[in-house]
């Protein structure tokens, strides 16, 4: 059912991504006629004045293999599925505004920082997220209902495969002839958050948990959206998501079977007017193959970024990133606790650096 508030938090988002005037990071048509399509995402607060205003917006279809950890040095996003990138955007607005205190949306609490107490986060995406909750609807494009053939991979279910599974762990990128991510579905990385927050290792370590209050986005029915967030996922600390439904055609980039996927991202934090293109995970024209990117070529929302602006905030004993993150022993309880209501979360390769 569409819903008023999904309505207005769509249109926030498309307005803002409409007006963008990018120069590269928006799909275009290529030089053969064929048009591009990309998901967008975007992260929104609703203020207890009933304002809506857009935090952080980003495209992107893309992961990279489990094998770019091996020389990333954290400084190479892989994840890039809007909802992920808006998320992880996110994180790099926290981390600015903690910074930059006195701030009009976080404030000092205790020996923490928290995000404004008045305001509810909203998650739009203009497509249904990769997983387990989009997979009926996906069956349902199908000329076929037979399930796919292709059987789990070590234990794990990758991308489409098996699409009459309900309920399981996937894995990143939909295609079984792509080299294996580990990187878990959007769908299972925020029915997670539902527990953990959205918080990153290096926002947790100074902000009070923060959680996501809606999930704005179209072609999820409800039986299929209690299933993957709430009904495989019981715990009586989680943070539960609502679904919004929303009516607009102000969007003109979704998937199309006459469309390629863009092969960039875009990512744009509204208030600070800040925009950022990538490609391949780094910034646009900073890719070396099987290498990190070129000097200064790591994205804000690369995790060698994050750490580098924590560090600016507040003291970091840690020598290595492995080292911080498994220092945060109340967090990582808390993750494993989700995997486990989860099962079968297999960990991606660590992409460690000095700190």
């Amino acid at each position: 059912m569409v819903n008023e508030l999904g309505s207005d938090i769509a249109t926030a988002v498309i307005t803002e991504f409409n007006k963008l005037n990018a120069k590269s990071g928006k799909p275009t048509t290529r030089s053969n006629g064929v048009k591009e399509w990309t998901v967008l995402a975007g992260v929104v607060a609703i203020t207890s004045d009933s304002k809506i205003t857009p935090i952080t917006l980003a495209t992107g279809v893309k992961v990279l293999p489990d094998k770019v950890r091996s020389y990333s040095n954290g400084k190479v996003v892989h994840d890039m599925h809007a909802e992920i990138l808006a998320l992880r955007l996110f994180n790099y607005f926290l981390l600015e505004e903690a910074s930059n205190l006195p701030s009009a949306w976080v404030e000092r609490y205790h020996n923490q920082v928290r995000f404004r107490k008045d305001a509810k986060l909203a998650l739009f995406v203009s497509e249904p997220p990769c997983g387990d909750v989009s997979m009926n609807y996906l069956s349902s494009l199908l000329e076929s209902n037979d399930s796919w053939t292709s059987s789990s991979t070590e234990g794990f279910y990758r991308g489409r495969n098996h699409f009459d599974q309900l309920g399981v762990v996937r894995t990143k990128p939909g295609r079984t002839d792509s080299l294996i991510s580990y990187s878990k579905s959007c769908s299972d990385k925020l029915c997670l958050k539902q527990l953990t927050g959205i918080c990153n290792a290096a926002t947790s370590h100074i902000f009070e948990p923060i959680y996501l209050e809606y999930l704005v986005v179209n072609n999820v029915d409800t039986a299929d959206f209690d299933r993957c967030f709430k009904n495989r996922f019981q715990t009586e600390n989680g943070h539960y998501l609502k679904l919004l439904k929303y009516k607009t055609k102000a969007y003109e980039f979704h998937k199309s079977d006459e469309k390629e996927p863009s092969p960039l991202s875009l990512l744009y934090i509204v208030p600070h007017n800040l925009l950022q293109v990538l490609n391949n995970g780094v910034k646009n024209g900073a890719f070396i193959k099987n290498k990190a990117p070129k000097p200064g070529g790591e994205s804000i929302i690369s995790n060698k970024s994050f750490l580098q602006k924590l560090t600016r905030i507040c003291k970091v004993n840690e020598s290595r990133y492995s080292q911080f993150k498994a220092f945060h022993n109340t967090r990582q309880a808390i993750k494993q606790e989700g995997r486990d209501l989860l099962q079968n979360w297999r960990p991606t390769s660590i992409d460690d650096f000095d700190l």
